[in-house]
């Protein structure tokens, strides 16, 4: 890259394309935000060249070695979706001139960049106004991350658990027979939920006080946001975890515990490829323009009502269950868990203490319905296949 003729413009702009990255971290914009906004823009490429901005700054920082886990998923799976700026942002930090290499990177490496892109992402990166600090900024990092660096690190979901359970919906996956899939996918909402309730078994017998909240940030896109955010709210509603829209951004964060998290941001992932699939083959109709948009936006909505119910039913069952099994009145375990959904709506008025309610509107019947009749054959397991049939 160093052959390359590089302007003095072209070097500041990557300069400040750096700068501005770092301070978006450090005013709580995380990487997934920064490549989720990149791609909302009205230059898809800009995406290509945040994502190698995030990973270089990355590599520099060693931010591998020193982020929260959560942040160090994000950037992975950047690195999944952006291999070609993976590849550049690894050539670029062993170089010297890193201004320089990071300039000839973006003006001459596929795909190419303006160095007037170059600045006007930084600007856009520089507009960003500080947001609620969902994980420790960057700035804070200790030099070596250690199981004691970050507080609640000790309560959050055991990576052995996780392990067998991504494990048992990659089984599911590639399985081509039903049953055996149902198999692998039951065993895994198992692992899940009664890992919840003897979490807060733990803490309850061993007179742990306090609970650990954290937050996390879902980004949705177009078609049907809108709906899609009313199946993560009716997820989260049955899973003790709440959530906020921040519709002009389209990105909601989720607030609960570690656990609880995880298990939301696994079943709505599972629930909407499920949703959209179902969606899909129920409006086989010849509807055209705005009647296929008012019945696939009925569908989705009936769906996640019907789906919330179903998710509170099997929440009642799933308590009685782990009651029975620890030889316990199911009286006793209800204020346990009460605890826990005491602490995140603590937790969430303080960092949203200004929030409303979205409004109802009026729905499509014949979607709604449909929407309803799928709910109640959709998989509820986390990461099952589509919709029975």
């Amino acid at each position: 890259m160093s052959s390359h003729e590089v302007s003095p413009q072209s070097v500041a702009a990557a300069r400040a394309l750096m700068a501005e990255l770092t301070g978006s971290y450090e005013r709580g914009w995380q990487p997934a935000d920064i490549i989720h906004l990149a791609r909302r823009s009205k230059d898809s490429s800009n995406a290509d060249l945040a994502a190698t901005a995030v990973l270089l700054e990355a590599a520099i920082t060693k931010a591998e070695d020193r982020a929260p886990l959560e942040w160090v998923g994000q950037l992975q799976s950047i690195r999944e979706q952006y291999p070609n700026s993976h590849r550049i942002a690894s050539r670029i930090a062993l170089d010297d001139s890193l201004f320089r290499s990071l300039a000839a990177g973006l003006l001459f490496e596929d795909p190419y960049f303006l160095v007037s892109q170059v600045a006007e992402v930084a600007m856009s990166w520089t507009r960003l106004a500080p947001w609620n600090l969902l994980l420790p900024m960057p700035s804070t990092w200790p030099a070596q991350r250690t199981e004691s660096s970050y507080s609640g690190a000790a309560t959050e979901v055991d990576a052995k658990v996780l392990k067998r359970i991504r494990g048992l919906l990659a089984k599911a996956e590639a399985t081509n027979f039903a049953e055996e899939a149902e198999i692998f996918t039951e065993k895994a909402q198992e692992l899940m939920t009664r890992y919840a309730i003897d979490s807060a078994l733990l803490h309850s017998r061993t007179g742990v006080t306090g609970t650990t909240v954290d937050g996390r940030r879902i980004h949705l896109d177009n078609p049907y946001v809108k709906e899609k955010v009313h199946l993560l709210t009716a997820i989260g509603d049955a899973n003790r975890v709440r959530a906020v829209w921040f519709s002009d951004i389209c990105i909601a964060t989720v607030i609960g515990t570690p656990v609880d998290l995880q298990q939301v941001d696994m079943l709505f992932t599972s629930l909407l490829v499920q949703a959209t699939r179902a969606m899909q083959f129920a409006d086989t109709s010849n509807r055209g323009g705005s009647r296929t948009t008012s019945f696939r936006k009925g569908f989705l909505t009936g769906f996640a009502n019907r789906i919330g119910q179903r998710l509170r039913d099997a929440g009642t069952k799933a308590t009685a269950e782990a009651a029975d099994a620890e030889s316990m009145d199911v009286a006793d375990l209800l204020p346990i868990l009460a605890t826990t959904s005491a602490a995140v709506d603590t937790e969430f008025e303080r960092m949203f203490p200004r929030t409303r309610k979205a409004r109802g509107r009026s729905v499509d019947a014949e979607g709604w319905h449909a929407g309803q009749a799928a709910a109640d054959d959709a998989n509820l397991r986390p990461g099952a296949p589509a919709v029975r049939r």
